[in-house]
């Protein structure tokens, strides 16, 4: 049977689902989980696709891979609530829609009703982003089950929700080619402002300028001004041409400094997967200002003072991933064989001029004493084969702890090493030297 619906899950959604699970009365126990997964069917489809039936067959694969990973976001999500505030969230969930209140209403209603602490709000901020770091790669995965006649049809959603705060200047070019863009937002401050730089995810072959909302607002609120930037996707332009775009768009901002009354010294940089990748490789490669450039952008530093990102790999190089999962193929996902236009089964028969580039585009590699602290967040156990695995934090830690550099890894809610936790905002004004 074929099917053809949106790939798109809200907050709204997300809400519906967890007041429902709230309700166990009102559901046959025997039943429950077979609805839980019935409610992510609309993320595994792609907008005006139909698959065939062999297609539906692989898709249904997918399901049985991420639906459990979905349901224990969702259920960590529900979690973060008292018992009142779940009875507040209810309350105000069915009465907005009686009212007849649309998505951002109802959105708008339940966050006034539940009163979330701040603790709880960066709780929700990161499961948010962890949810989004997956939508990425299973967006990713179907993709992948495309025919080429289906991929030239296909237009992904725009994925520019994004904050309700509109940018102080939007769809900003900083270079030359048509998805060199960002989007500002200038935190209010009478002297020059820290900023945090957001790169999106999506395998480097799909995805868009976007930061998450609260993630905004807790910059704003601490006088961080936020920058989120596109790149030239992999089916456009191949590797380092994503990398380069990155480090283009920090000096951009280097230079556009006085202008928006920045301050250049302190720029930090978040992502999640690909934009992970790219975050972690602007913050050890060495400066790439060039002092001579007639370009007066490419003139301006590269470098970093913190990264933080979520489910990030810290090498490209798919001879450093098939050491790191041994016995699994982890290392010929296509994303990287499209990144690098390359055979990932012919991996040990390539010319030179590839084996380089995957050690210039991996973060790990450019590792030195003097670079910044990163902070990396997966949701994943160590166990799990997969492109987004802790274990790609846990070597990056152990070569940064023989450096003496501060890097904090995240396996869920425990710290490798041990540790309290810090949270996104906090690690980036301990870097930025802020209270």
């Amino acid at each position: 049977m074929k099917r053809a619906i949106v790939l798109s899950v809200t907050l709204t959604l997300t809400i519906a689902s967890t007041v429902l699970s709230q309700e166990p009365k009102r559901q046959d126990a025997e039943q429950a989980p077979q609805r839980q997964q019935a409610g992510f069917d609309q993320v595994f489809t792609l907008r005006g696709i139909e698959f065939s039936q062999s297609q539906q067959a692989q898709v249904e694969e997918l399901q049985k891979k991420y639906t459990p990973q979905l349901i224990e976001i969702q259920k960590n999500y529900g979690g973060i609530l008292t018992d009142e505030q779940r009875q507040a969230q209810r309350e105000a969930f069915r009465a907005a829609r009686e009212a007849g209140k649309q998505d951002a209403e109802v959105r708008k209603a339940v966050e006034a009703a539940i009163k979330l602490t701040d603790e709880q709000k960066e709780k929700q901020a990161k499961l948010q982003q962890e949810r989004g770091t997956l939508f990425a790669k299973l967006q990713e995965e179907l993709r992948a089950v495309l025919t080429d006649e289906q991929r030239k049809q296909f237009r992904p959603p725009s994925q520019a929700r994004g904050p309700a705060q509109p940018p102080t200047h939007p769809d900003v070019k900083y270079g030359p080619h048509g998805r060199n863009v960002m989007d500002v937002w200038l935190a209010e401050a009478d002297k020059p402002t820290p900023v945090l730089v957001s790169i999106h995810g999506g395998g480097f072959s799909g995805g868009n300028k976007s930061i998450s909302g609260d993630l905004l607002r807790q910059c704003l609120d601490s006088g961080i001004s936020a920058v989120a930037i596109t790149y030239r996707l992999s089916g456009e332009a191949k590797a380092p041409a994503q990398f380069h775009d990155a480090a283009r768009a920090i000096q951009f901002i280097r230079h556009k400094a006085k202008e928006w009354n920045l301050d250049p010294k302190r720029i930090a940089a978040t992502g999640g997967s690909a934009g992970a990748g790219l975050s972690l490789w602007l913050g050890f490669h060495d400066d790439l200002a060039d002092p001579d450039n007639a370009d007066l952008v490419l003139r301006e530093s590269t470098r970093l003072k913190c990264m933080t990102v979520v489910g990030g790999q810290t090498s490209y190089d798919p001879r450093f991933i098939r050491d790191l999962f041994p016995g699994t193929d982890v290392y010929k996902i296509g994303a990287l064989a499209q990144l690098f236009d390359m055979d990932p089964n012919k991996l040990d028969d390539l010319p030179k001029e590839k084996y380089k580039l995957f050690e210039e585009c991996s973060p790990i590699n450019h590792l030195t004493k003097d670079d910044p602290p990163a902070q990396l967040t997966y949701s994943m156990s160590m166990e799990q084969a997969d492109i987004h695995s802790p274990r790609f934090g846990k070597a990056l830690k152990e070569k940064m702890d023989a450096l003496g550099i501060r890097c904090d890894v995240y396996v869920g809610n425990e710290m490798l090493g041990g540790g309290e936790r810090v949270s996104t905002i906090d690690f980036v004004k301990q870097a930025f030297g802020m209270k």
